[in-house]
């Protein structure tokens, strides 16, 4: 597990959680015994820790024994939270991230600083009942609350019949699209500064290790590095350079995702800046081109909380304000203003048979606690989203979706639902481009009453931030388009990576193509039941060439990713078939 995937959790549940998640982080078993104790006296911090560090850290606690422990632990910290005792949380949560050596003691204590007032609203307010938050947190079991467990309507309009696909004329017009995602943009990266660092994120002149001393091997290199750093900007710029010189495109989805990971010191300044420095990128090197947007989790500070409207205490105006006028310059019409500003989502027509449509999905994930309020589809935008599609089913136009985060990372109202409506409008989307996971995946969709018939394809497309252990990638879509009887189907795409370890090596950038998935695969197209077949086959036979290839790329041939073997691969393949958060399909 990434350290900095380890920091994400603490950060995520804290003071809701606060002891436990710190266990579950590092897969410490627990001891019910002191926690009863912990229960009874007014300071358990040193109960807690002198039991945790006595432990063995090698063994995982399995998921009822974490569900039992926060069903202990919920009641105490809601306890303390409704008699305003949250002090004592914060010194127990700060006491054991230090002890544990999550991170340093600054940043354990900034951390908690930025999160504890919106965990500590919600815990207070929220109707979910303890037991409900801990299988909200950590899928115990199901919920029946009607604030976590919603359907939405679909339209009383028969599914046209699905039409198999046909394969564009050979000299049928093609458009090209530029995908960028999750670059995370360090504008503190220093070169030469501690890469393997004590806090989650490394390469910036305060990186520092109490363990460890600076060498030649630790040190960031100049163009980025493999460990917990972010990208530099002038590697940025180079890959920016590099594009408008060698590819030939239409316009961009940018999937999301800015800032850098040092989110327990942001300010809502440093992400103001940069919007305003991203856009000012894009103007300088993509002036003529339109840019497609869409919101990622890391553009919030707090990361992840983007409160619902009937949220009292914070809002997410301040951000809304800005994208409004940020995005405008960079391609969305003016038109959109007041959209964007009322929940960063939009329908785009881009052709007279074509649309875009760029949800925001962090109203979706159980990482934003907000939604513990109240998760029924936030801000209208699943009914909004049924009503476009309806539309466009109706005039005969073909729709892409765009957005960050995966609808199988989302909680399991929101995914089933979205998988509800990606199935009723199977002909009418084309295309589905997310980011959020830095890797190269996919994510397919099943017919809900023949759940061997795959329906549709989500890409998952690769990071610009080498965080953690990647190469910097973006990718171009050729999709049949731009002409009356175009299908806008995905035709085929193509990755381009920079391999780190020669940049900084040589000192030379050479941006290179990594595999066109078509020609590397060897599929006939890019449908859903391709994907499906190449899957069944790789699955079959984990060890084959093909397996291997389909880890390399999901990897971004990083020449620093952990060894996987043929279990860890066979159950990554096996994500591959889960659109749906709920693990829909047996594999």
């Amino acid at each position: 597990m990434s350290k900095d995937h380890i920091f994400n959790r603490v950060i995520v549940f804290v003071g809701i959680l606060s002891i436990f998640l710190f266990v579950q982080a590092f897969s410490l078993p627990f001891n019910k015994q002191s926690t009863e104790i912990c229960h009874d006296q007014t300071d358990c911090k040193y109960l807690l820790t002198e039991d945790l560090r006595d432990r063995q850290y090698s063994r995982r606690p399995t998921r009822r024994q974490l569900c039992e422990f926060c069903r202990i632990t919920m009641p105490l910290v809601r306890g303390l939270i409704s008699r305003n005792k949250t002090d004592h949380i914060q010194d127990i949560a700060t006491y054991i991230c230090g002890q544990l050596k999550i991170a340093d003691d600054t940043v354990c204590r900034m951390a908690i600083e930025a999160y504890q007032t919106s965990v500590f609203s919600v815990t207070r307010n929220t109707q979910l009942t303890s037991h409900e938050m801990c299988s909200l947190a950590l899928g115990c079991s199901k919920i029946k609350n009607p604030i976590i467990a919603w359907n939405i309507s679909l339209p009383d309009v028969p599914k046209p019949p699905v039409i198999p696909f046909r394969p564009p004329p050979p000299h049928a017009k093609k458009i090209r699209i530029l995908q960028l995602s999750d670059i995370h943009i360090d504008f503190e990266y220093q070169p030469g500064s501690l890469a393997d660092c004590e806090q989650p994120l490394c390469c910036r002149n305060i990186s520092t290790s109490k363990s460890k001393t600076k060498t030649e091997e630790s040190e960031a290199g100049f163009w980025g590095d493999y460990r917990n750093c972010d990208i530099p900007v002038w590697t940025v710029e180079n890959m920016f350079k590099h594009i408008v010189k060698n590819e030939k495109f239409d316009f961009i989805y940018w999937t999301g995702d800015l800032p850098p990971h040092n989110i327990w010191n942001q300010t809502r300044n440093d992400q103001i800046n940069a919007q305003e420095q991203l856009t000012r990128l894009f103007l300088k090197y993509f002036p003529d081109k339109i840019i497609l947007p869409t919101l990622g989790n890391h553009e919030a500070t707090p990361c992840n909380l983007f409160p619902t409207p009937t949220v009292k205490e914070d809002n997410i105006e301040w951000l809304y304000n800005v994208l409004a006028k940020e995005w405008t310059q960079t391609g969305l019409p003016s038109s959109f203003y007041d959209n964007i500003k009322n929940g960063a989502f939009y329908s785009i027509k881009m052709a007279p048979n074509f649309r875009v449509i760029s949800l925001n999905t962090n109203y979706c994930p159980k990482e934003n606690f907000w939604l513990f309020l109240n998760s029924t589809d936030p801000l209208g935008q699943l009914d909004w989203l049924v009503k476009i599609l309806q539309q466009s089913e109706n005039n005969n136009e073909k729709v892409h979706i765009i957005g960050h985060i995966d609808p199988s990372q989302c909680l399991e109202s929101w995914s089933a639902n979205y998988y509800r409506i990606v199935n009723r409008y199977e002909s009418t989307i084309v295309g589905q481009i997310f980011g959020h996971s830095h890797k190269d995946e996919i994510s397919l969709f099943y017919d809900l009453e023949n759940t061997t018939r795959a329906v549709s394809v989500a890409y998952l497309g690769p990071s610009v931030t080498p965080l953690s252990f990647l190469n910097p990638s973006y990718r171009i879509y050729e999709v049949d388009g731009n002409y009356p009887m175009a299908t806008w189907q995905i035709l085929d795409h193509t990755t381009v990576y920079l391999n780190l370890t020669e940049a900084n090596l040589y000192n030379v950038t050479k941006w290179k193509k990594e595999y066109s998935v078509r020609e590397v695969f060897q599929l006939e197209n890019l449908m859903p039941e391709s994907w499906n077949d190449l899957l069944d086959k790789v699955l079959d036979d984990i060890d084959s060439e093909q397996a291997n290839k389909l880890f390399r790329y999901y990897s971004k041939s990083s020449d620093r990713f952990p060894d996987c073997d043929a279990y860890c691969k066979r159950k990554l393949f096996c994500s591959f078939k889960q659109a749906r958060s709920d693990n829909f399909i047996p594999c």
